[in-house]
């Protein structure tokens, strides 16, 4: 290779590197939602199951010594389900309502419409005083 070719070569290895970091082992994102729905039998009748909704992250089974500790994430998990407002959305999501931008966009124009007619008052009552100011004033005397 020569002196010459190698300075041809510079430009293209920035280019190169960012066309390598394109590259993405990541494959398809997973849009399991970290809950699954249980079903609890009731106090005294064993006929009867109630559903619950219990964190994928706290399954775990018990250690020798009959101790459960909790993995990682099951406690976020657990306060996220207790804070949320429907528990059976943490198994199946809600539809997407419209946007609430409709509120912001009125105060908005109404702002903007409210300075225009600021504007327009200030630029009165300017020329009013310039106007008042041709006549003679008690300092003139």
């Amino acid at each position: 290779m020569t002196h010459r070719s190698t300075k041809q070569a510079w430009p293209l290895i920035p280019f190169l590197a960012l066309l390598a970091g394109c590259s993405s082992s990541l494959g398809p994102m997973s849009w399991e939602t970290g809950y699954r729905a249980t079903g609890v039998a009731q106090a005294g009748n064993d006929a009867s199951l109630r559903q619950s909704i219990a964190p994928i992250a706290c399954r775990t089974q018990t250690g020798e010594t009959g101790i459960v500790t909790l993995p990682p994430g099951c406690a976020n998990d657990l306060n996220l389900q207790f804070m949320v407002e429907r528990p059976r959305d943490l198994v199946h999501g809600r539809e997407m309502g419209p946007a609430r931008a409709e509120p912001v966009a009125n105060a908005a124009q109404e702002r903007l419409a409210n300075r225009e007619r600021a504007n327009s008052r200030r630029q009165k009552l300017e020329g009013e005083a310039s106007s008042s100011t041709n006549y003679a004033t008690t300092s003139d005397m």
